[in-house]
């Protein structure tokens, strides 16, 4: 009985550590119409980060890293479904340009005996290139979440995709930007 027990505790805590080595980064874009964007753009999203680190975890002096494939398809994912939901069309042919860089999209946790903190931060560089004219603007986001124990992966993902999507927000509904595409 107690090498039944013991193998079972063994193979829960195996199952506990063998988290993939990536995390998951897809945010959905909930907002709805919140604004009236009547133009046609083609949209790209670059990742310009120079580190392509997604989830920095520091305990005990050591630095563990994850990386999130694909984010800038995610990214240009929700973005087009933002554009979309608020009157612009998008297509590949449209002459308006609607290009974004991703320049930091980044948890970064700090595990301590009892507690955790998990501090993300996302910097999106938007151009919008139309005939001769082009309209640039940073928008930047940032979040904080702290927990007892140890971090859950999950709800560090939570909180990225979230921060993603409100910073998707306001950039479709920035009156600069809405009036530039209008104009």
């Amino acid at each position: 009985m107690r090498k039944l027990l013991s193998l079972c505790a063994l193979l829960a805590l195996a199952g506990c550590s063998n988290q993939p080595n990536q995390l998951i980064l897809n945010p959905v874009y909930q907002s709805g119409k919140i604004t009236h964007i009547d133009s046609n753009v083609s949209t790209s999203v670059i990742d310009l980060r120079g580190d392509n680190v997604t989830l920095k975890i520091i305990e005990s002096g050591k630095v563990k890293t994850l990386a999130s494939p694909g984010i800038a398809d995610s990214l240009k994912s929700t973005l087009d479904s933002a554009l979309s939901r608020n009157g612009a069309n998008i297509s590949n042919l449209a002459t308006t340009r609607f290009e974004v860089d991703i320049h930091k999209l980044q948890a970064v946790v700090t595990e301590k005996l009892i507690t955790h903190t998990s501090v993300a931060s996302i910097e999106l560089g938007v151009r919008v290139i139309r005939n001769n004219s082009n309209f640039s603007k940073v928008y930047r986001g940032g979040a904080n979440l702290e927990g007892p124990l140890s971090h859950d992966r999950a709800k560090i993902e939570s909180q990225l995709n979230k921060l993603t999507e409100q910073l998707i927000t306001r950039i479709v509904s920035d009156p600069e930007l809405i009036a530039y595409l209008e104009g």
